[in-house]
Order: C-alpha cells, then sequence, then structure tokens
C-alpha cells in the first residue's frame, strides 16, 4: 500500500518535474524568437524560468532518490565483500534521508520570511512564499522517497547501480 502511494507520488512529481522544463523550454524558445524577430521579447521569462526552475529541481530529486539513481563512486566496493557493500549502501541511506531532512528544516526560516514579508516576482507577481511552498513539498515528497528505499521499498529494480 504505502509503496504504492509512493511510487505514484514519485511519478506525480516527475510529470510536474517534466511539464515544468517543458515550459521553461518553451518560454525560453519564444522569447529568443520574439527578441531577435520582432525586437519584443516575453519579458515574464526571466521570472517565469526562475520560479520553474524551482519546480524542476525540487520535484526531479524525487525520482532520483527513489529509483536510487544518486552518483555513485565504486572506490572500494571492489575490494571489500558483499556483506561490507550492504552496509555501505544502508549507510548512504540513512545519511541522504538525514541531509535531506536538514535541507527542508533549513529552508523553513527562508520560506517563513518569504510569507512575512510578502516579496513577490517583479515580471509575474507571484508571491515567493508560493515557490517556497512548492519547493516544501517537493522535498518533502523525495524525503518520503528516500524513507521508501531506506525500507527497502524503492523502485522494484534500482540499484544504484549503472544499467
Amino acid at each position: 500500500m504505502t509503496g504504492g502511494l509512493i511510487a505514484r507520488l514519485e511519478r506525480a512529481q516527475s510529470r510536474l518535474a517534466a511539464a515544468a522544463l517543458i515550459v521553461m523550454m518553451g518560454a525560453t524558445v519564444i522569447d529568443v524568437v520574439l527578441r531577435y524577430a520582432l525586437n519584443r521579447p516575453l519579458r515574464m521569462s526571466y521570472d517565469l524560468v526562475e520560479s520553474l526552475l524551482v519546480v524542476y529541481v525540487f520535484h526531479g530529486m524525487a525520482g532520483v532518490f527513489y529509483r536510487r539513481r544518486n552518483i555513485v563512486i565504486d572506490l572500494i566496493d571492489p575490494l571489500i565483500g558483499p556483506r561490507p557493500v550492504r552496509a555501505l549502501t544502508a549507510a548512504s541511506h540513512v545519511l541522504s534521508v538525514g541531509c535531506l531532512l536538514i535541507l527542508a528544516w533549513a529552508m523553513t526560516g527562508p520560506a517563513l520570511q518569504a510569507f512575512a514579508y510578502g516579496d513577490r516576482k517583479l515580471e509575474l507577481g507571484l508571491p515567493l512564499y508560493v515557490l517556497w511552498i512548492l519547493a516544501l513539498l517537493g522535498i518533502t515528497g523525495t524525503i518520503l522517497g528516500a524513507l521508501a528505499v531506506l525500507a527497502g521499498r524503492g523502485a522494484p529494480g534500482a540499484t544504484g547501480r549503472p544499467s
């Protein structure tokens, strides 16, 4: 049950990140074409791309952790047996969850300040706290995916090794 819920959450976050990437690319192409063809740039493109980058990064991370596709450097794996490798892998999962929790905790202060100050994006008029909410939702999904991997309920076939 929980594994299926986490898998659906990860898929939703990946789709959201993909949609953000498509919109960023489209806005950039439209901006460049309008700028050089008609000398009428898309004014909001910078703010739009900057805002969607938050969505892309924080929601795109979820799939990396859930599928165990983090960067792996096998310096000592060939030198030690499979049991110590499993222990190191488990330790890396614990460390990943710990780092993600620290990151989420560190993000809450600036998010609360953005809400209190009421700052907005210049061209879009979007309140900055909305971006912080999207980032915190993304990191929460990433933490849930990392916890699923820690509990041994990561994506089926996810080994963390290059295919």
